[in-house]
């Protein structure tokens, strides 16, 4: 158990942000990446922030891990599911030890037939069965999780393609409080809000398409 519990608090606290934090760094046009389609992806325009001065922009990848919808949903039903599962693992498997070793004192004390020990050996495969199956459920959960980090990031890449399609852009960085491409950026090469307005604009028309 708690070796599910720690690959899932890899998989949740730490892929989202790392595809942030990579994605951004350093990111030049971006290489198309193919390993996960997004067929649902909606194209909502955005025109891209003038600056005349400079070739290069930011994006600050804290704010966007916070209040891209897209990623906030995941997050809720990732970390609910988790939550669920963790807890009925951990009360079937303390219930199960218990009930484990008072069958045991049961047995050496002669308290138990040879028929009901087989009974309640066989009760007992069972529901070791039934957590070796939630075991498998939670690393499928984990699993899943990796592949919707795909597809973010392959969301994020389309986007940015499309919002810097006329190369104003020789560098798309990330500042970020726990590190990034920028140490020290001026606002008005900050283009946080609007990359966040266009996803989040996105985001919304997938899902009001998806209830039609």
């Amino acid at each position: 158990m708690k070796n599910i519990s720690i690959i899932l608090n890899v998989v949740l606290t730490i892929a989202v942000i790392y595809l942030y934090y990579l994605h951004f760094a350093g990111n030049k046009q971006a290489v198309p990446t193919t390993s996960v389609s997004d067929s649902a992806s909606v194209h909502v325009p955005v025109q891209p922030k003038e600056i005349k001065d400079s070739k290069i922009v930011y994006v600050n990848a804290d704010t966007l891990l916070a209040k891209y919808d897209y990623i906030k949903d995941i997050k809720a039903e990732t970390e609910g599911r988790q939550s669920r599962l963790e807890n009925a693992y951990r009360e079937k498997g303390e219930k199960l030890q218990r009930d484990y070793a008072e069958l045991q004192q049961k047995a050496q004390s002669g308290a138990l037939s040879s028929d009901q020990a087989k009974v309640a050996e066989q009760q007992m495969m069972t529901r070791k069965a039934e957590l070796d199956g939630m075991e498998k459920q939670l690393r499928d959960l984990a699993e899943e999780t990796q592949r919707k980090s795909q597809m973010l990031q392959d969301k994020v890449n389309k986007f940015l393609r499309e919002y810097n399609k006329g190369g104003q852009y020789q560098y798309i960085l990330s500042y970020a409080s726990t590190g990034g491409s920028v140490l020290l950026g001026s606002d008005k090469l900050d283009v946080t809000r609007e990359i966040l307005d266009g996803l989040n604009a996105q985001y919304k028309e997938e899902k009001n398409s998806k209830k039609k």
